[in-house]
């Protein structure tokens, strides 16, 4: 019966820790300053409060972040080909390709996203042994884990 019940824990722990690998893994973003981002990468701009304000008639009220596509960058705006939006309070909005302006002074910080492989590996690691323990649970509830011999067949 206590097999049965760590099983059961085994079970159920396993795809939360895929979940949280798979949240934690893949991209790191770095910070950017000024004119260094080369167009093409994917951006995380975060707004101070005076930029949330400037650009609610293109994007809305309460915007805190955009993530996209750098377009274009210069020492005095950025644009970027938005595909995402998190608000206040952290509701989403998904764009499909709009073009927005961003002037330096309404970005509070500029970041890039880049794969991190140590990341990526270490979430292909957790994935692979959450799926041995999802098995070797089944396996365990089937009876085929007990150790023991089935009775002989007559």
């Amino acid at each position: 019966m206590k097999n049965i019940a760590l099983v059961n824990i085994r079970i159920r722990m396993a795809p939360l820790s895929v979940s949280i690998l798979t949240m934690a893994a893949c991209t790191a973003y770095t910070p950017i300053h000024g004119i260094e981002a080369t167009p093409g990468y994917d951006v995380r701009v975060r707004l101070t409060d005076k930029g949330a304000v400037d650009l609610v008639p293109r994007i809305g009220p309460r915007a805190r972040q955009l993530q996209g596509t750098l377009k274009q960058v210069s020492d005095t705006s950025m644009v970027v080909v938005v595909r995402k939006v998190v608000r206040e309070g952290g509701g989403e909005d998904t764009y499909e390709g709009q073009e927005i302006s961003i002037p330096s002074q309404d970005i509070e910080l500029a970041e890039t996203s880049k794969t991190s492989v140590p990341r990526s590996i270490l979430a292909a690691g957790g994935i692979l042994a959450s799926a041995f323990l999802i098995a070797k649970g089944a396996g365990d509830l089937s009876g085929g884990g007990s150790g023991k011999k089935p009775p002989p067949t007559r």
